[in-house]
């Protein structure tokens, strides 16, 4: 029942009440023939004052009751037909039974177009499939969905939208006791192509950064490869002229021939890390201790020790072997406990610590570590290097594997540039924690053998 029909209702109980008090009134004074006392008068005239008080009162509430109607209309209208993002009710069939002017006008189409009409209308033909995906496990769940999609405006124009969908129940249907289905979908459209547009420029940008450190990589490796292959060549050249001048005066050339070969080794190693750095060095697989491996390491790092320096190790014995190459982790190691004992300076003490373990790798483990190669879920042994040196910052630490960087002097060569190399063909990773002034921790992680 609405307040108009309320309204009638009452004023015609009101009439009805008042014709009553007349008859009666109008019974008595036919019935007498003495003429109405005073007091009677007076009681009759109250009677209508009261009633004529309570109507007024009541005719009061209803315009109270009628500006509250009003009032919420308003509000009606701007919550949900002025909102920033476009409402919708669909049937459980996808008709739309309901929208406000926010969504008519991003559709660009008349509230009475689309009433009735299949929302999929106004989806674009490529994109139909993933709101039928939603919409499907929508209907046999009623959980609600979420997704972005292309929409098209009756003029032809193509937008993002972003849907989102829950399911409700359909208040006209229930109240008005119409039969059938009383649930409907709730659906939120919003316009998100400035979103979408920014993010295709960020992705077109970060695309274009990152083949501009290639190239810049690419770069630094060419002008360092060159560099040591022009000093080593230089080397060479030298020592073939100068042993050529001492044979024809007939000295000896022993030592010029032995400054040769040691130029030939250096270049022999130079081209070695960069098969390494390349992944395609020439690996000879077999099972490895790398405890064992450390263990001959740790005489040929001791002879270039600082006083300073202290090295530690924290072995797990026993521990699994890999499936490695024996040469190609000797070099891992060499180069990872070189880098720390080269980050501590001279005049400061400081410490060089080596552990061992076995570590079984969770997928949250690899999303939460700082992983410059990553690996996958499994059991691995673990090689860690951890310093006490001057650390990096976390710009560094992104630059750290690039080949010839380094925060000391330029013309380092291809260490950890090559150990990257070395662990990937290994099916192993690395992790790196480093803070300025805090020391920085290398981690090898090699798949243990099955």
């Amino acid at each position: 029942m609405n307040s108009q029909d309320s309204e009638a209702k009452m004023a015609a109980g009101l009439r009805w009440r008042a014709e009553e008090v007349a008859r009666e009134k109008g019974s008595a004074f036919s019935d007498k023939t003495e003429i109405i006392s005073p007091r009677d008068m007076r009681r009759t005239l109250h009677e209508l004052r009261v009633h004529q008080i309570e109507l007024e009162m009541q005719n009061e509430e209803l315009r109270r009751v009628q500006a509250e109607l009003n009032a919420s209309r308003v509000r009606y209208f701007d919550l949900y037909d002025l909102a920033p993002v476009g409402y919708c009710i669909l049937s459980m069939e996808g008709l739309v039974l309901e929208i406000n002017l926010t969504a008519v006008t991003l559709l660009g189409v008349p509230r009475a177009v689309v009433l009735q009409q299949p929302i999929t209308r106004y989806i674009h033909k490529e994109d139909q499939d993933i709101y039928y995906l939603h919409r499907k496990r929508f209907l046999e769940t009623g959980e609600p969905y979420a997704c972005d999609l292309r929409m098209v405006r009756t003029d032809g124009t193509v937008f993002w939208a972003h849907l989102a969908a829950i399911s409700a129940q359909d208040t006209h249907t229930i109240l008005n006791q119409i039969p059938g289905r009383a649930l409907v979908s709730r659906l939120v459209l919003s316009d998100i192509t400035g979103r979408k547009e920014a993010e295709e420029a960020r992705s077109r940008l970060e695309a274009e950064l990152q083949k501009a450190q290639k190239m810049k990589t690419l770069g630094v490796l060419a002008g360092g490869i060159a560099h040591d292959f022009n000093n080593i060549l230089t080397a060479i050249v030298g020592n073939a002229n100068l042993g050529h001048e001492a044979a024809e005066e007939g000295r000896k050339v022993d030592s010029y021939f032995e400054a040769i070969e040691k130029a030939a080794m250096r270049a022999s190693e130079l081209t070695r890390q960069m098969l390494a750095y390349a992944g395609q060095g020439a690996f000879v697989m077999g099972k490895v201790d790398v405890n064992r491996v450390i263990k001959e390491i740790l005489p040929i790092i001791s002879v270039a020790l600082h006083g300073n320096v202290t090295l530690q190790c924290d072995l797990m014995d026993p521990l699994p072997s890999v499936m490695a190459d024996a040469t190609q982790i000797f070099r891992v190691m060499t180069n990872l406990i070189t880098n720390g004992l080269e980050s501590i300076s001279e005049n400061v003490e400081g410490r060089v610590a080596i552990r061992t373990g076995v570590e079984e790798v969770s997928q949250s483990a690899i999303e939460s570590n700082a992983w410059a190669l990553s690996v996958i879920p499994g059991r691995y042994v673990t090689l860690e290097v951890m310093d006490t040196g001057v650390g990096m910052a976390p710009e560094v630490v992104t630059q750290a594997f690039d080949p010839f960087f380094t925060t000391r002097f330029t013309g380092r060569g291809l260490g950890l540039a090559a150990v990257i190399g070395i662990l990937s063909s290994h099916r192993g990773g690395i992790c790196v924690r480093s803070e300025p002034g805090q020391g920085t921790s290398f981690k090898v992680f090699l798949p243990e053998e099955a």
